[in-house]
């Protein structure tokens, strides 16, 4: 097979009158009216967030030596079908995986052939996501290609692999290698398998008839140990036919064990590995979702940097690229699909399986990967007995197509622990925003004892936690929702610790590496973008946040000053705060020349310098470790007279999110009856609470009853809380007191 790149000389046009059903486009446009392209492209701007139907076209010149030619889509968001000389050749459903479709043999013989491809990000009640926090950009935003075969071949359409379904494993010291293979090509055709290890030879062979399912084992491999060592093999699979080679395939593995225990946590290769994992979208300031190589790369230089030992891969199948990095620099990968609202609707559930069978074949082979995710905060709008149904059918499912991971899911803090949601996968993961969307920091403690005191049996994790910040702001009182940078390096501070102490744990993913396009979002100061990242979206400034997990997790010695971009100061003194991975410090004024103080690290990763006196004008510090590995930083802070206005945000609603009740929670709870506390979901699978729901505040009752964007999973009094200036003539403690009086069973 020979690839051959077709980003070039594109035309784009939008058709927004177009339907991606009958796609046409009409005969009254002229060349004028295409604007030329190079794929990678998006069409999304934020200043016009299209949904609709697009058109890419491009002449194709075929050679006389062509036998068989595949298109490759690497990426097209999100409803895609492939026209040649107005003929349909295929079709595509869903985003993030990579298809391929053939050009019929009777197009072959002529010179040029005009390619059509249409592609639709409209909404689609049918094709997953239907919801989510993050952009459907649209557009042929990965690679396309041209694949060129032999009449022979591996079957290139197979679920968009390279027709062969690898899967390695580790038992004891042996490594288990079983290849299922899919070729176009006469019986009697047979396979040569290579495995070849890192210095080139060849650790074993075997030839076998195609498509036939192979298993073998390898003595003693070396093993992808993650961060330990990350060492690969290359299968190499030659397609012979009458004893000649037409087509060869090649994929990296890698063999290791992995277990996860409810007590202890996860293991790899029998060795204890706590996850200390971010999450990552795949798009990036000024190309979106259109992404290259050099953006990938700085991607995983900034992840390498912090010390990160897992991904996750959040909330959709990802470029091969990013799962090859994984691969190779050893981070334990979760991969998942984008499940992020399940209705009932089967066409919905059907394509959703259908994603799944591409993420998990298209990626087996990959050692980094441990867990396969199936969904994400479904329960959001309500926990309902079809999900469980439906969750266990995508549970069955990737178990039968890969019996060696294993598979998860992510659940909403409002899911209950008893919640089925809970029971249906091999671990759980939690996304928890305490001291953020909802009560206090230091709750993550005691909901997560909690859960493990009711689930015992059940491995748990946080899946997702952050806050969002904006640069540009900054407080010496940091408060929730001030998107403050002071306030995302206490947050950090505070709920790590609390995850790192807890031995049953199997670990956590900061959310977000990055910060990430949310079409939706307008808040933080910014519009059109989701501020938790740990570095800015066009990964220019990594935020002190960055520098704390640095703290934790890295082994370059390093020292930061955290709020260097909070220069204009009205204090006297101020604590001078430092994160470091070095066990001690020292502070210097006048330029770095005179010792003020020094201090210890306090086994968080901080080292804090107290009540530092300011002067009029400017201050200027140096601190520097003190012992072998010597490093240092520097700031300057100006002594005003004046809070400097930029640095807050008006009207933010600063430290409201902390936990504001109404009433104390002892007050609302009625054990057996309904309250404030249950989620909304439940409320409407009560007619009398409904009808009470109505009487105090009818029109969010309506919205609720209706599912019109409110996640339902939530609890009454968070909905009713942010919901207010909607209701405005009614007393909470008055509806929770009518609840009260309705009994649940």
């Amino acid at each position: 097979m020979n690839k051959l790149s077709f980003n070039e000389r594109w035309e784009f046009l939008k058709l927004p009158d177009g339907d991606i059903l009958n796609p046409i486009t009409p005969e009254t446009l002229s060349e004028n009216d295409y604007c030329k392209v190079t794929l990678p492209h998006t069409w999304y701007t934020d200043e016009d967030q299209y949904r609709g139907l697009a058109v890419y076209r491009k002449m194709l010149l075929v050679s006389e030596e062509w036998k068989n030619v595949f298109l490759e889509f690497e990426g097209a968001d999100q409803h895609c079908k492939v026209f040649v000389n107005g003929t349909q050749i295929g079709e595509h459903r869903g985003a993030y995986s990579c298809f391929r479709v053939q050009l019929p043999a009777t197009f072959l013989t002529e010179k040029e052939l005009c390619l059509e491809v249409y592609v639709s990000n409209a909404e689609n009640k049918t094709i997953s996501p239907i919801f989510g926090d993050f952009t459907i950009f649209g557009g042929l935003y990965r690679n396309v290609n041209l694949l060129i075969t032999e009449k022979e071949h591996f079957d290139y359409l197979y679920y968009g692999t390279n027709g062969i379904i690898a899967s390695s494993s580790l038992d004891g010291e042996t490594g288990l290698l079983e290849i299922e293979s899919h070729v176009i090509a006469p019986d009697g055709a047979m396979i040569h398998y290579q495995v070849i290890s890192d210095d080139g030879n060849v650790a074993t062979q075997v030839t076998e008839l195609a498509n036939e399912t192979v298993r073998f084992q390898i003595p003693h491999p070396y093993r992808w140990n993650g961060k330990g060592e990350g060492r690969l093999y290359v299968l190499r699979a030659t397609l012979l036919v009458n004893g000649k080679e037409v087509d060869e395939v090649c994929e990296k593995i890698g063999f290791r064990s992995i277990k996860m225990d409810a007590e202890t946590g996860f293991y790899l290769n029998g060795q204890k590995e706590k996850i200390r994992g971010v999450s990552m979208h795949q798009d990036f300031a000024g190309v979106f979702s259109a992404v290259k190589k050099e953006h990938q790369d700085i991607n995983f230089k900034l992840i390498q940097e912090i010390g990160a030992n897992a991904l996750r891969l959040s909330h959709y199948q990802h470029p091969q690229y990013h799962y090859d990095r994984c691969d190779e620099e050893g981070y334990i990968v979760w991969a998942e699909i984008p499940m992020l609202k399940m209705t009932e609707d089967r066409e919905l559930f059907e394509n959703a399986k259908y994603q799944l069978t591409e993420l998990i074949l298209q990626n087996i082979h990959h050692p980094s990967i441990c867990f396969w995710g199936i969904q994400n905060e479904i329960a959001m709008f309500k926990d309902a007995p079809y999900m469980h149904e439906m969750c266990r059918e995508l549970y069955s499912h990737a178990r039968e197509l890969d019996d060696t991971r294993l598979i998860t899911g992510a659940n909403l803090y409002t899911v209950k622990f008893e919640s089925e949601l809970n029971k249906i996968t091999d671990m759980v993961g939690y996304n928890i925003y305490f001291g953020w969307y909802y009560g206090q920091m230091n709750d993550y403690d005691h909901f997560l004892d909690q859960f493990h005191a009711a689930c015992p049996d059940i491995p748990v994790g946080v899946s997702e936690y952050g806050v969002d910040t904006n640069i540009a702001l900054h407080s010496g009182q940091p408060a929730v929702r001030d998107y403050s940078e002071e306030y995302q390096a206490l947050y950090s501070e505070t709920v790590y610790r609390i995850f790192d102490s807890k031995e049953y744990l199997w670990g956590s993913f900061v959310w977000n590496m990055f910060d990430f396009s949310s079409s939706r979002r307008n808040e933080g100061g910014k519009k059109y973008i989701n501020q938790k990242g740990l570095v800015t979206y066009d990964r220019k400034v990594r935020k002190d946040a960055f520098y704390y997990y640095k703290a934790m997790w890295s082994k370059e010695p390093f020292i930061h000053i955290c709020s260097k971009r909070f220069v204009k100061r009205t204090e006297n003194a101020v604590d001078i705060k430092v994160y470091t991975n070095q066990k001690e410090a020292a502070l210097y004024g006048n330029q770095g020349n005179e010792l003020i103080c020094s201090a210890h690290n306090n086994g968080n990763g901080t080292v804090i310098f107290k009540d530092i006196q300011l002067l009029p004008g400017e201050n200027s510090f140096v601190v520097r470790s003190l012992g072998d590995d010597c490093t240092a930083d520097e700031v300057t802070f100006v002594k005003v007279d004046e809070k400097e206005s930029s640095y807050q945000l008006p009207d933010s609603g600063a430290g409201k999110a902390v936990r504001n009740w109404f009433l104390k929670e002892d007050d609302i709870i009625r054990e057996g009856y309904f309250s404030l506390k249950d989620s909304a979901y439940d409320i409407t699978q009560n007619q009398e609470a409904m009808k009470v729901f109505y009487k105090f505040a009818p029109v969010t009752a309506e919205t609720v009853e209706k599912e019109e964007g409110i996640p339902l999973g939530l609890s009454l009094l968070s909905i009713l809380g942010r919901d207010k200036d909607r209701n405005p003539d009614f007393k909470m403690e008055d509806l929770n007191d009518a609840l009260n009086q309705i009994k649940k069973y």
